[in-house]
């Protein structure tokens, strides 16, 4: 009896699907099916619009996500939100293509939807380091920002200068004024000696209370017709802020744990709201560590006005103020004239970006400092 050949069983065909109708299923987390399907998209190229060269921006990026964006048309008579694809055909480079406060060119395909074209170049902005590997190098927190409020508690949680000290650099290389708000003031009867430290740098302060409203007036008169930033650790009131300054908001706000001392995120996206008095204010969420972009070691004593004034009296030209004879930053240290409080944040930044802007982490403070500052930091250092 023969044996009957067995056949091959054919491979079906690929089917191909109608992806301009069907954009839905374009949002599989099937990643074999899409490569597959690519080489059925249609080819569209030869009835598409260029994308414009020049253009007068109609509108401002309220929120966005990777494909689509929130935006505030300048033609509304009143605030209203409209979603927006962003065309795809703009690409990011080193940067985030897109942040709340940007002004953008909205146009219109034939069906009436509204679309991005054009994202104009930025006047002022506030980035970071970008943690997310797979993206642009920056990652832009805002753009066209005028004022950046530093907001830090007194208590619950306690004050921590540190990330104070990264905003004042990330402030002063985007272009921004930065104001430093010290929030929750009703829960202490002084304030903390750290706190007076920066009031002697002659920096900006507002005092705040979201309980008694003190304060609240101050920031949005700072605010008329001028764009600004609430950031800060998480659980220090910006979205209470952001409450009392505008109550009509639906934001959420949490408790502080009480055995940390932690906030935890109630903001979870970075959002820009409209004021009656002109204003725009945008709330972000909570930041425990803060990288530098594209930052040179050598040039941190210019963002420390303590530092860089004895600097110029060094021995070297490039001395680190870390382990170099002759050295009139430490010098000044060991008189008082700086706080140490300073000096050790500026070690913990300098280290930090010769790690490719990697913080260091929970390293102990009598380990930052060199050998013969080591000392100094049971003493009394808040002059």
């Amino acid at each position: 009896m023969k044996k009957k050949k067995l056949e091959k069983s054919k491979r079906s065909e690929t089917r191909i699907k109608n992806w301009e109708n069907r954009y839905n299923e374009a949002f599989s987390k099937d990643s074999i099916r899409h490569r597959r399907a690519e080489v059925h998209l249609p080819d569209n190229s030869q009835h598409e619009s260029h994308l414009p060269e020049t253009f007068e921006p109609n509108a401002t990026v309220v929120s966005h996500s990777k494909k689509w964006a929130f935006v505030l048309l300048d033609t509304a008579t009143e605030p209203k939100e409209i979603q927006c694809k962003i065309d795809e055909r703009l690409r990011e480079k080193e940067s985030s293509l897109i942040a709340p406060g940007d002004r953008v060119f909205v146009d219109y395909e034939e069906k009436g939807e509204p679309i991005i074209r054009g994202i104009a170049p930025r006047k002022s902005k506030l980035s970071r380091l970008s943690i997310d590997r797979e993206g642009p190098p920056e990652q832009v927190i805002s753009a066209n920002v005028d004022i950046l409020f530093v907001v830090a508690s007194v208590k619950q949680p306690t004050f921590k200068p540190g990330l104070i000290d990264r905003f004042l650099i990330v402030a002063e290389n985007g272009n921004v004024e930065p104001v430093i708000v010290i929030n929750k003031i009703d829960l202490i009867d002084t304030l903390p000696e750290e706190v007076k430290i920066y009031q002697n740098l002659g920096l900006k302060m507002l005092f705040t209370s979201c309980v008694k409203k003190q304060g609240i007036e101050d920031i949005v008169n700072l605010l008329e017709n001028k764009t600004g930033v609430l950031a800060g650790h998480s659980g220090v009131g910006k979205t209470s802020l952001l409450k009392s300054i505008c109550p009509d908001v639906d934001a959420v706000t949490l408790e502080i744990s009480q055995k940390t001392e932690k906030g935890k995120h109630a903001t979870t996206n970075t959002r820009l709201y409209c004021l009656p008095n002109g204003g725009k204010l945008i709330d972000t969420p909570g930041i425990r560590s803060l990288g530098f972009w594209d930052m040179d070691p050598r040039s941190l004593d210019y963002y420390f006005p303590e530092i860089s004034r004895f600097a110029e009296k060094c021995r070297f030209n490039d001395c680190s103020h870390i382990h170099e004879p002759n050295c009139a930053v430490r010098e000044a240290i060991k008189n008082g004239e700086i706080p140490l409080i300073r000096y050790e944040s500026y070690l913990r930044i300098r280290k930090s970006i010769e790690q490719d802007g990697i913080t260091p982490g929970r390293m102990r403070k009598e380990n930052i400092l060199p050998r013969d500052l080591s000392h100094f930091r049971k003493r009394n250092h808040f002059k």
